[in-house]
């Protein structure tokens, strides 16, 4: 009957220790909140930092935390709305606490808000590097039983739940009129935090207890929010169009150069069509009079031009397409030829290609400067995305 009693009173015990907010030990699924002692909701903030690429800028923030920049903005201690931030610059966010129920027995105290999965999320992604670990992916999976982490689909709506608290009675009669949601750094102490934001080493373990270890979130007693020291927008605002100057002048640089290579290109073309139209003039002759003049001296210059290309004699030629035999014409002026056991296409010219080679050389180099050019672009500005 002894032994009974003693498990009986061992569990009441514990029992009472899990409903005391204060006492109960701190867990990566949530707070515990009383609504005996506290309010069912209340106006509080978080400390937050905004950090790059994609929350340097107020717009990003509050979208994220659904609510307006200026409800930002005013608390934190910022004149503009539009200036862009600076990595790590702190800011205040103004959270609705409520105190939930997430089962009959346990009741958690959170600031509920909706996101939308995107490609590529997860409960511990968006938990840890959009908000920071002011919520964990357990607590999300407390507050989304229905949910399967790990087969979210995009376009989802889910529940982070943002840790906070509200004050109890007690510390309202002591004038406490916040709890500011802290991360506890690694580089952090109690007395740090309380010299931070104007509070007591006292009043915060008297809240979170001392076993406060690195990434859990601390509340910090304060009656009014201490005022946040911001960068200036101008200075702000000048290092980013300093940044942007500089992208804008390089992209200026390298639209001159292909602008000027293009000019070129245009005008070696325009000089290749006039003088294969000058020597197109020129040479007009009798095809069956002149049938066997293109020789050995026309292959020497095409050498020289291209020394690249194999080159074969006339009489080479002339051997592998018979004569030149009408039986072996392809079309126009190009005939079958065999050569070396091999077919080929022979084309038979009226006048010296020489210099319309050279042009077409010329013109297949600024072809390759012009893909270069744009290779620097896309690698210049490919990864911002926008000029």
């Amino acid at each position: 009957m002894r032994l009974l009693l003693f498990f009986f009173m061992l569990h009441l015990h514990n029992f009472f220790q899990i409903s005391s907010p204060q006492t109960l030990p701190k867990n990566t699924t949530g707070y515990a909140c009383n609504l005996n002692q506290t309010a069912s909701s209340c106006q509080t903030y978080a400390f937050f930092q905004a950090m790059g690429p994609n929350q340097l800028d107020l717009a990003s923030i509050s979208d994220l935390f659904s609510v307006s920049r200026a409800m930002i903005a005013k608390p934190s201690n910022l004149t503009s709305l539009t200036s862009p931030l600076v990595p790590n610059q702190e800011l205040f966010i103004p959270l609705t606490c409520t105190c939930n129920s997430v089962n009959t027995i346990t009741s958690l105290s959170y600031a509920k808000l909706n996101y939308t999965i995107k490609k590529g999320d997860t409960f511990y992604f968006v938990s840890t590097n959009l908000f920071h670990n002011l919520t964990t992916y357990q607590s999300v999976e407390t507050v989304n039983p229905n949910l399967v982490p790990i087969n979210l689909t995009i376009g989802q709506d889910v529940i982070f739940p943002i840790f906070c608290k509200c004050p109890t009675k007690t510390q309202v009669q002591n004038q406490v009129s916040y709890l500011i949601s802290y991360v506890f750094q690694p580089f952090d102490t109690v007395s740090s935090i309380a010299s931070r934001f104007g509070s007591t080493t006292t009043s915060i373990v008297e809240v979170n207890g001392n076993d406060i270890r690195p990434w859990d979130t601390v509340f910090v007693p304060v009656s009014r929010l201490p005022e946040l020291t911001q960068p200036s927008p101008s200075s702000v605002s000048s290092d980013h169009m300093s940044a942007r100057r500089g992208e804008v002048i390089g992209l200026e640089i390298a639209l001159g150069v292909c602008g000027i290579l293009l000019i070129l290109i245009g005008g070696l073309w325009t000089y290749r069509e006039y003088l294969w139209r000058k020597k197109l003039g020129k040479n007009k002759v009798d095809p069956e009079s002149k049938k066997f003049e293109v020789g050995v001296s026309l292959m020497a210059d095409v050498s020289d031009c291209l020394d690249k290309y194999k080159v074969y004699k006339f009489e080479e030629l002339h051997e592998a397409t018979n004569g030149f035999d009408e039986r072996w014409v392809i079309k126009g002026s190009v005939f079958k030829g065999y050569i070396e056991g091999k077919w080929y296409a022979i084309k038979k010219m009226k006048w010296n290609a020489c210099e319309e080679l050279k042009i077409l050389q010329k013109v297949h180099h600024f072809i390759l400067l012009i893909s270069n050019c744009l290779y620097f672009l896309k690698s210049l500005f490919g990864d911002q995305g926008r000029i």
